[in-house]
């Protein structure tokens, strides 16, 4: 069975492929025009020479023809009408010989025109039998690459109606929802996406792997370092790098996939302030597809084509403290969203009823309220375990 990222990127594939088809649709298209053009430009160049071959070839014969009747008429003569008729032998000889030289170079100019002719016709033919070649075959591999993710689909959606409890069908129906349009995307629906399930956290892994070589080569890099450790300390060691180093982009990937079905998704978007600091926001969904409802409060309704700022926090509890006066600065870089907030893990709530308060007062004041809808940070981390044991980077060594 396909998997379901292995189906979108036969669908990315398709979609490369089709605007590659167009493409050299319409770069075949310009080269014809321009072959055309080149090709009228070299018939109308030998036409004009061929022009220029005739009148030159007429003008010797005329000069040819007065030279034989001046020849005829110096026989019949007399001495001083045979001196005449000597100059304007001697003027036609001139000129004669003047427009064979001019015959020569047209002659030459001709010949040189009907190559040029010869040579534009051949390459548009060339071209047009090789484009057309090209977009067979174009064709072709757009035709089985359309039919191979046909196939991959109905597998896959045969399997999910199979199964429909295994975390494959789950994870598919997650990955591939879609908002109602007009209808009101809410707090709980956006828990529900925010909030996978540990098995869901698992196919995700796998799924980012598959869809972005990048992270599928930081899990295999540490998959090699786990099966060469020599002490149980060093794979602790290397457990606590890849918790510090990929759960925090892996929490960003969830909540990546979780808003895009909603909107045009980009990261790491840059806000200048007026003492010249920048912050980067994790996330901006721009063009919202459907309205959508953060939470209570100011900054929390972004209509439909509206805009969302997010950031995103994963940490325990004393980490997501300690982020307080860096998550208000980033707040900053929110403002031009019509709703913002800052997801971070469900570890808040380890916090002190007084602490978690003032943390989410803090935020509310600043524009971004906290949203404790992802995952646990422990489950985050297993995630990642789980593909660097087990999965992605098992066998890796």
């Amino acid at each position: 069975m396909e998997t379901i990222a292995s189906v979108e990127n036969l669908g990315d594939l398709a979609s490369s492929v089709d605007s590659c088809c167009q493409g050299a649709a319409d770069c075949v298209a310009e080269t014809s025009v321009e072959l055309e053009k080149l090709a009228g430009s070299a018939d109308a160049n030998l036409s004009s020479a061929t022009r220029a071959l005739e009148e030159a070839r007429g003008e010797v014969a005329r000069l040819q023809q007065r030279i034989d009747s001046l020849l005829q008429s110096l026989d019949s003569a007399d001495d001083q009408s045979r001196d005449d008729i000597s100059n304007d032998l001697s003027d036609a000889q001139a000129d004669l010989d003047q427009a064979n030289g001019v015959l020569a170079q047209c002659e030459e100019r001709h010949e040189k025109a009907a190559n040029a002719a010869r040579k534009a016709g051949e390459l548009r033919e060339r071209f047009l039998q090789a484009s057309r070649t090209a977009m067979n075959r174009l064709a072709g591999l757009e035709q089985d690459c359309v039919a191979r993710l046909n196939r991959a689909c109905e597998a896959l959606e045969r399997y999910a109606a199979e199964h429909p409890t295994s975390a494959t069908a789950m994870f598919n129906n997650w990955i591939n929802w879609k908002p109602g349009g007009s209808d009101l995307v809410s707090p709980r629906t956006l828990a529900d996406r925010l909030h996978p399930s540990p098995p869901l956290l698992q196919k995700m892994a796998e799924y980012e792997a598959e869809r972005d070589p990048h992270f599928r080569t930081k899990l295999e890099e540490y998959g090699k370092k786990w099966s060469t450790a020599g002490s149980l300390g060093e794979r602790k060691h290397l457990l606590t790098q890849a918790r510090i180093n990929l759960s925090g982009e892996f929490s960003e990937r969830i909540v990546k996939a979780a808003f895009r079905p909603l909107g045009d998704v980009s990261t790491q978007c840059r806000t200048y302030f007026d003492d010249g600091r920048y912050t980067k926001t994790d996330l901006m969904v721009r063009n919202l597809r459907a309205p959508v409802v953060l939470g209570r409060g100011d900054r929390a309704f972004a209509p439909k084509g509206g805009s969302l700022a997010l950031e995103v926090k994963a940490g325990k509890a004393d980490y997501l403290y300690a982020q307080g006066n860096h998550m208000e600065f980033q707040a900053g870089g929110h403002r031009s969203a019509n709703a913002s907030a800052t997801i971070c893990t469900a570890d808040i709530h380890d916090m002190s009823e007084d602490a978690e308060r003032g943390l989410r007062d803090r935020m509310r004041d600043a524009g971004s309220p906290m949203l404790a809808m992802l995952p646990r940070k422990s489950d985050i981390d297993h995630a990642i375990y789980e593909a660097i044991v087990y999965g992605i980077g098992k066998g890796k060594a």
